[in-house]
C-alpha cells in the first residue's frame, strides 16, 4: 500500500539553509558518479515518462502506485515524452530533478497544489529566491524545494516520497491539452465507455470493481481521461484503493474474501491496494468511445437513475471533477485557463447522456448500469 511518507527529521543546522547556495549544492552533486542507475518508463494518455535515477524508493513508489502503466523501455513514444533524470545526493541531503524534455513551463507553479501539511505549514506558495533566476516553493517555515529553468532541488526531509511521484505524473498529463482528467473511474461495458464520477467515499471502486467483475473492462480508477476531439475515455490504471465493505457474490470472489453479502457501503479510512491487472489478467484495454457519464449522489436501499443536464450550476459536481491534486496542474493554474477547460468538459459532456446514480448494494448497482448501457446501446 502507498502511504504518505512520514518526515524523518528536520534538517540539520548546516543542511537549514541549502536553498540559499542551490549553484554551489548543483555543482558539488554532479562531479560525483552516480552509482546504481535505473531507467524506468511509464504511459500516462498518450504521453510516456521516462526517468533515469539512482533513487530506489522513487522506483518503488511508482511501481507500487503506477505499475499497470509501466512500459518497456525500448518501446518508442509515439505522443509527447518527458525525459527527466533523478539523482538523490546524501551528502548533503538533496534531490536534483533536471527535465531533458517536456519540462513544464514553469516547474515551481506546478507543485504547490501537491504539496501536504509536513513540516511546512499550508498554504504553500511559491516567490523569488534571492538567488537570481530560482524560484523557491514552501510555507511558513521556509522553502521546500527550488527551481531554475529545468531543474527542481527537493529537500528529502521535507518532501515525501509520494509528492515527488504524483508531481511528474500530474505534469506529464498536463502536457496533454487534448486530454481531460476527471475524478472518476472509467469501464468499458461492451462496445462502449461509461464513466463514474463523485467524491471520495461516494462507491467509484466499489461498483466499478463490482462491474469489471461481471466481466467488462476496468480503463481506470481514479481518474478517468477524456479525450476532446473523440469524446473517448483513454486508460489510466492507478493501482485501486478498496474500502472494506460488503462485496457482491463476483467480487468477493475475485478478492478471496469470505464477505459476499450486500449492504451499506463501510466509511472506514484505510484501504486495500489492488492492482487491476492482477486482478483481471488477460483483458486488452484501449481508448473507447463514452456512452454514458454517471453522477454518484448518495445511497439507498435500492439503486437508482435519474437523467440530467451537465451545467455549471451545480457547484458539488464541479468540485468533484477536479478532486485530485495530480489533475490540478492539467486543469490549469491561471483561472482563466481551468475556466476555459471547464467550457471544454461542458460542451464534451453535453453529447454525451449524463445520470445522476443513487448507490445501492454493490451488486445491484452494478446491475442497473448494465442494464442502462444496454439500453443505450440499442
Amino acid at each position: 500500500m502507498i502511504r504518505t511518507c512520514s518526515v524523518p527529521n528536520e534538517p540539520t543546522a548546516a543542511e537549514g539553509r541549502w536553498w540559499q547556495a542551490p549553484p554551489v549544492l548543483l555543482e558539488s552533486i554532479e562531479r560525483r558518479a552516480l552509482e546504481s542507475r535505473t531507467t524506468v518508463s511509464y504511459q500516462f494518455g498518450d504521453a510516456v515518462l521516462r526517468i533515469d535515477t539512482n533513487e530506489s524508493l522513487l522506483v518503488e513508489a511508482l511501481r507500487q502506485r503506477y505499475g499497470d502503466c509501466a512500459v518497456s523501455n525500448a518501446v518508442p513514444s509515439h505522443g509527447p515524452t518527458v525525459r527527466c533524470t533523478i539523482w538523490r545526493s546524501f551528502e548533503p541531503q538533496l534531490i536534483v530533478l533536471t527535465f531533458v524534455e517536456g519540462a513544464p513551463p514553469d516547474p515551481a507553479a506546478a507543485a504547490p497544489h501537491l504539496l501536504r501539511p509536513t513540516r511546512a505549514v499550508a498554504p504553500f506558495r511559491v516567490w523569488d529566491s534571492p538567488i537570481p533566476g530560482w524560484r523557491l516553493v514552501g510555507g511558513v517555515t521556509g522553502p521546500v524545494l527550488a527551481t531554475r529553468g529545468t531543474q527542481v532541488l527537493l529537500h528529502p526531509k521535507l518532501i515525501p516520497t509520494d509528492f515527488l511521484v504524483e508531481y511528474l505524473v500530474g505534469i506529464t498529463l498536463g502536457g496533454q491539452p487534448e486530454l481531460l482528467p476527471i475524478h472518476g473511474a472509467a469501464l468499458q461495458i461492451g462496445q462502449a465507455g461509461a464513466v463514474l464520477v463523485g467524491p471520495s467515499h461516494a462507491g467509484k471502486t466499489t461498483t466499478a470493481l463490482h462491474l469489471a467483475a461481471r466481466g467488462y473492462g476496468l480503463l481506470g480508477d481514479e481518474i478517468a481521461l477524456l479525450r476532446v476531439a473523440t469524446r473517448e475515455v483513454v486508460p489510466f490504471r492507478r493501482t485501486a484503493q478498496l474500502r472494506p465493505g460488503p462485496r457482491g457474490q463476483e467480487l468477493a470472489a475475485l478478492l478471496g474474501s469470505s464477505d459476499n453479502g450486500d449492504g451499506p457501503f463501510a466509511d472506514d479510512e484505510w484501504t486495500v491496494p489492488y492492482r487491476i491487472a492482477e486482478l483481471f489478467p488477460n483483458r486488452a484495454v484501449h481508448p473507447v468511445r463514452v456512452r454514458a457519464v454517471y453522477f454518484l449522489s448518495g445511497f439507498a436501499d435500492h439503486p437508482s437513475l435519474t437523467p440530467f443536464n451537465f451545467t455549471f450550476g451545480d457547484p458539488d459536481i464541479l468540485r468533484w471533477i477536479m478532486i485530485p491534486e495530480i489533475s490540478h496542474y492539467s486543469w490549469g493554474v491561471a483561472p482563466a485557463r481551468r475556466t476555459f477547460r471547464l467550457m471544454i468538459l461542458r460542451e464534451v459532456l453535453s453529447r454525451i447522456p449524463c445520470w445522476r446514480l443513487t448507490v445501492g448494494p454493490p451488486s445491484d448497482t452494478a446491475a442497473l448500469i448494465e442494464a442502462n448501457m444496454e439500453e443505450l446501446s440499442c
